[in-house]
């Protein structure tokens, strides 16, 4: 038995209390043996104290044993697992009461699925699990601290084996230096025939008008024929149809660096013979060196026709497309050294855009012109969007420096006709977001109430401040359609909130599909005129009365819409709100104002040009305002937004209001220096950026090219597939290097910008992208099985049936068992057994008489056998040592009798003496 100690200074203790004892009692117990014995309880309670104060251990065999079964459920046992629950379920069986489970499931990262627990009684899998990789290190390493320390230790692996990140063989020793037994259940799936996509190879930099190859590496466990599609931008660069060998196969396409910036490459195949698709298709990355180049969007108008060409004739290289096609991706946007937006509204563009376009300004520099018309800016929807904050402008007009507020009465024809529609969306529910959208376009301090009518009106929200936004647009969710159509009541309820309400600006947009009351609309017309109230209407489709809403419209001091296309309804409901809140449109005359010496206008600061009109914005705080109106506000405003440059226009591009511009090579060359002017100047030529992968780790490497002699402060901002922002410091690894890492996880591209200051000051800057295209558990080249060496490594074993689970284990495991309790239990009891001794003044007469007895029957026993005169004088020595203990208590005895009778007298004699000093004071109170 081994005893262990934890705090171990406290048995020296021991013997200094011995001492003490000993020498403050041994006068008092030299010839009294209840005293002795007293004194050695004592002792014997302190050094126990003394033991359960120090945290005695005793160590002992441990019979309880701890499994845990450790499920592999990635991707590539994806068809096990029903197996495995099987195999658990049935193992189960075999335990015993004294086996304790756990279960851990694992794919990229190990989970607890059930802690350890004394029955397991369920053996399906809830957790979810990221399948993408199989990552045995990690789930070994979990198992591993699950197990309890004063248990026998188990861990039943269930995989294929597959591992491709981690190292589990560096678990294998720790497993065994940690006595745990590892037994593993292999399953074995066939592998079917399969044409994996392994890598495109295309050179890291080319140059423009550069030819080049683009290789394509593809490996198939079988021979098969293959057709291959490259693509490039979307664009097909070429396609084959070939045989493909077992094994590796490589197939090179041709192409040319066309336009510079960042081009993108993706090659899909399709084998007649497979078994997934996953790892079909492959993308990867060039960067383009040479001339810049623009991407051009247009918008209803048309502006861009005319930018098309100065751009052109400038020698730019640019993309024109029509604002319906906007790429999403921040990849596709990477490309380009700028981005101009010509009158576009963004009432139907993708909101990935608007995200892209936020990054690719602030974080990698791109350049951003946005020009004006009768569909961009607060006409166009960039009210409280990603848009608005890039650039240098505000969407509210403010008046002698604030904005006036508005009270806006929306009126929705609620009909039993507004059920119609198109594509399965009918017009009620435009209309419905409709109103959500005019109701995003509010400030605060505006005022939004909603009419629904059919025969009747009813109140949807109370006219009320814009202040509870999730309140009013959940009530106009709530609006359904049915009814007639009658539109005076509803208009009359309409006056009749506005007509008092305390805002600078009243409006009301009327919207209706159907036909109502052809007259008895001049008086409340009229009433609105005197209240200051404006009305707008939209005509839904072609069974509206259209001239009698074109007749309220104009009455109303109005706009009127028509719209067939019902989609059209929301981007109509905002523009009418900020319309409704001043007249953002300016047709007149006027020349701008020059207020900043900028080489943007350097052309026309000689020889200003006329301007005829433009759309009302504010300039924000830190803006350049380059160019004011005569009503001093903003025509031309940039400013730098994070490492891009943001460019507002707020004139046309088309010539409606910029004739004079585009008709003199003054104002050709003033656009051309405007969109230049976005231009990020980058030393990317300096730096050389290499990323590489490992497992789920993507490593960055950046070497400088030039100026050896500094070491900067490197940051790395990367931009993961679903848009969100990373960034991290790289370490200098010498004066030319600098390396960093981080988790990348998700499928896709990754573009990362690298920056370099001198005292914050940003002196060095270059973008880099990488794909990570399919899980690794499609890639059957890349997964290695080392389980033969794991078992080597951690002595363990491999399994075939259930039964071989829960054997004995071999591996013996001792616990330390903590006594504390019981040592103060014993002492306790001690304790009481001392009270008795000295209170009840127990005596040991009797148990040494029986003592003699005992000593007299054994020299009685030893004498028949014939034992030595020497062991018979020690047996009489024993008798006469007895009799004189025996005389010793008689005298005692005798003392404390004659003690005892001395006292009764005494006691006696006090009594008499009271008594009869009693008698005599009653003698002397009978003479008196």
């Amino acid at each position: 038995m081994v005893i262990n100690f934890q705090n171990h200074f406290y048995l020296l203790l021991i013997p200094l209390l011995c001492i003490f004892t000993i020498y403050f009692s041994r006068f008092r117990t030299r010839t009294d043996s209840r005293k002795k014995t007293i004194l050695v309880i004592r002792i014997i309670i302190f050094i126990l104290i003394i033991f359960a104060l120090s945290g005695i251990n005793i160590k002992t065999d441990i019979d309880t044993t701890t499994t845990i079964f450790c499920v592999d459920l990635s991707q590539s046992t994806s068809q096990n697992k029903e197996e495995f629950i099987e195999f658990m379920s049935k193992a189960l069986e075999f335990a015993k009461n004294n086996d304790r489970i756990g279960v851990v499931a694992f794919g990229e990262k190990g989970e607890v699925e059930i802690p350890v627990t004394e029955k397991l009684e369920n053996t399906d899998f809830q957790t979810k699990i990221e399948k993408g990789f199989t990552n045995i290190e990690n789930a070994l390493k979990l198992s591993r601290a699950l197990i309890p320390d004063d248990s026998k230790k188990r861990i039943v692996l269930l995989t294929d084996g597959k591992e491709n990140i981690g190292d589990s063989l560096s678990e294998g020793n720790l497993i065994n230096i940690n006595d745990i037994e590892l037994k593993i259940y292999k399953t074995e799936n066939l592998l079917r025939d399969e044409v994996q996509l392994k890598n495109i190879d295309i050179p890291k930099i080319l140059y423009e008008n550069q030819s080049f190859d683009v290789i394509l590496e593809i490996y198939s466990n079988v021979a098969t024929k293959c057709k291959i599609t490259l693509f490039s931008d979307n664009s097909i660069v070429g396609e084959k149809d070939v045989k493909l060998e077992k094994g590796d196969n490589r197939f090179v396409f041709r192409d040319r660096a066309l336009k510079s910036g960042f081009k993108s490459y993706k090659a899909v195949i399709v084998p007649e013979r497979d078994t997934f698709t996953q790892n079909n298709s492959y993308s990867a990355f060039t960067d383009i060196k040479g001339k810049p180049n623009v991407l051009l969007i247009d918008g209803k108008s048309k502006g861009g026709r005319e930018f098309y060409k100065i751009l052109r004739a400038a020698s730019i290289s640019v993309d024109y497309i029509d604002a319906k096609e906007i790429p999403n991706q921040l990849s596709n946007l990477l490309k380009y050294k700028s981005i101009i937006m010509c009158d576009v509204s963004l009432h139907n563009v993708d909101k990935k855009f608007l995200d892209s376009l936020q990054i690719y300004v602030r974080d990698y520099g791109g350049g951003l012109v946005v020009t004006g018309g009768e569909n961009s800016y607060a006409l166009g929807g960039y009210y409280k969007t990603k848009l608005e904050e890039i650039l240098p402008v505000d969407m509210e007009m403010k008046i002698k420096g604030e904005v006036p507020n508005l009270g806006l009465m929306l009126v929705i024809d609620k009909s039993g006709s507004m059920e119609g529609g198109e594509f399965g969306t009918s017009k009620i529910e435009i209309a419905k977001e409709a109103a959500i959208k005019a109701v995003n376009s509010l400030k605060p301090n505006d005022q939004i109430g909603v009419i629904t009518f059919d025969d009747t009106p009813k109140w949807v929200v109370k006219l009320q401040p814009n202040q509870k936004e999730d309140k009013i647009k959940g009530d106009i969710s709530t609006i359904r359609a049915g009814g007639g159509t009658s539109i005076i009541p509803a208009l009359n309820e309409a006056y009749d909130a506005l007509k008092d309400t305390d805002t600078k600006l009243k409006h009301v947009i009327l919207l209706t599909d159907g036909q109502a009351e052809r007259y008895g609309y001049d008086e409340v017309l009229d009433r609105m005129k005197e209240a200051g109230i404006t009305i707008s209407t939209v005509a839904v489709g072609e069974g509206a009365d259209r001239n009698l809403l074109e007749t309220v419209a104009e009455k109303g001091k109005g706009r009127y819409y028509y719209v067939d296309e019902y989609s059209t309804i929301p981007e109509i409901f905002t523009k009418e709100t900020f319309l409704a809140s001043k007249t953002y449109i300016n047709n007149r005359i006027f020349i701008p104002k020059i207020a900043s010496n900028n080489e943007i206008v350097r052309s026309i600061i000689d020889k200003p040009i006329t301007l005829n009109g433009y759309v009302s914005t504010s300039s924000k705080d830190r803006a350049d305002t380059i160019l004011y109106s005569d009503r001093d506000e903003p025509i031309l405003a940039s400013w730098q937004y994070g490492l891009g440059k943001s460019v507002a226009w707020t004139s046309d591009s088309n010539g409606k209001w910029t004739s004079d511009y585009l008709g003199t090579d003054e104002g050709i060359e003033f656009f051309k220096r405007m969109i230049q002017s976005t231009f990020y100047k980058s030393g990317n030529e300096e730096l050389f950026v290499e990323v590489g992968t490992e497992g789920d780790t993507a490593k960055i490497s950046v070497t400088s090219l030039k100026d050896l002699s500094n070491i900067y402060d490197t940051k790395a901002t990367i931009i993961t597939p679903d848009i969100q922002k990373l960034q991290i410091d790289l370490k200098a690894k010498s004066i030319s290097e600098y390396f960093g890492e981080f988790e990348a996880l998700e499928k896709g591209t990754y573009i990362i910008n690298i920056q370099q200051f001198d005292n914050k000051k940003l002196v060095k800057s270059t973008s880099e992208a990488f794909t990570i295209n399919y899980s690794k558990e499609y890639d059957i080249t890349s997964s290695s099985n080392k389980l033969d060496e794991l078992v080597r490594k951690s002595k363990g074993e491999f399994i075939n049936n259930p039964n071989e689970v829960f054997t004995k284990n071999k591996k013996s495991v001792y616990g330390y068992k903590d006594i504390t309790d019981i040592l103060i239990i014993i002492s306790l009891m001690l304790f009481i057994l001392d009270i008795g001794l000295r209170r009840l003044n127990i005596r040991f007469t009797a148990l040494e008489q029986a003592q003699k007895r005992v000593y007299q029957s054994v020299s009685r026993i030893k004498e028949r056998r014939g034992d030595l005169p020497s062991q018979r004088k020690k047996s009489s020595m024993k008798n006469i040592k007895y009799e004189i203990k025996d005389n010793d208590y008689a005298r005692k005895e005798s003392k404390e009798k004659i003690k005892k009778e001395k006292t009764k007298k005494t006691d006696k004699h006090d009594e008499n003496t009271i008594n009869t000093g009693r008698l005599l004071q009653a003698k002397n109170k009978r003479k008196k």
